[in-house]
């Protein structure tokens, strides 16, 4: 019997000490929880980071579905191996149709291309607006703002003499007009005119000559002038005005 008492003893004892043991390392634990949320606590808070939500490029290319070239963006607009032109590097968007000529054209107006050629374009590039182009990549109209101080809007032929219609306002002179020319490339002059300024009014119809054969005037006094003129007259008009 007291064998018995003794082993039960023992096996008391040692379960007291597991337990101390399991204390204290109870204790161990929850003071570093309390360490570490202590320490959160008293941190300044970092800035919270976020991704940036301005996308930043010099260049993007958008293909279609069969991965050909068809938008181009960037300052400037990226080279690319499917756009028939090579000769543009202005800034902005640019809009190949399926055979990569240029279609539309958005941003830094670059130079006319008629008949696979560049021409310059007035405003020394500081040109901005849209551009129109056919299927073949040629110009055929737009309109813009002009670095020379001319906004302006315009449509094209197809063939020669190309400007077909235009209109303009001119900060420099205070004029603004339209002008309708004919579709020979022989006729001399705009077929049609009529703008105004800072005080006067014009309408004008000229011959294919060149010559003008009807117009109406109104001057700062607001009296019309009305005016036509047969072929002959209208180059004998012309040559008293050369005296």
């Amino acid at each position: 019997m007291s064998e018995q008492t003794d082993v039960r003893v023992e096996d008391w004892n040692r379960l007291q000490r597991e337990v101390a043991r399991l204390r204290i390392l109870v204790i161990i634990a929850l003071l570093a929880v309390i360490a570490l949320a202590a320490m959160s606590w008293l941190r300044k808070p970092d800035t919270p980071t976020r991704a940036d939500p301005i996308l930043r490029a010099q260049g993007l290319v958008i293909t279609d579905a069969q991965g050909h070239d068809r938008i181009l963006i960037g300052a400037p607009v990226p080279a690319s191996k499917d756009r028939l032109r090579k000769d543009d590097a202005s800034d902005g968007i640019i809009f190949l149709g399926a055979t990569g000529a240029d279609r539309f054209a958005l941003g830094q107006m670059p130079a006319p291309f008629i008949g696979g050629k560049s021409y310059k374009r007035i405003g020394d590039g500081d040109n901005y607006g849209l551009t129109l182009y056919d299927t073949k990549g040629n110009e055929r109209g737009g309109m813009g703002y002009m670095g020379m101080g001319r906004a302006v809007f315009g449509l094209d032929r197809a063939t020669p003499p190309y400007d077909a219609i235009g209109m303009m306002v001119d900060d420099k002179e205070g004029f603004a007009g339209m002008i309708i020319n004919y579709g020979d490339p022989k006729a001399k002059d705009t077929g049609i005119e009529l703008g105004t300024d800072t005080n006067s009014a014009h309408i004008k119809l000229n011959g294919k000559d060149g010559l003008p054969r009807a117009q109406l005037d109104l001057d700062g006094t607001n009296k019309p002038a009305w005016r036509f003129d047969d072929a002959e007259s209208a180059a004998k008009a012309a040559q008293d005005q050369k005296h």
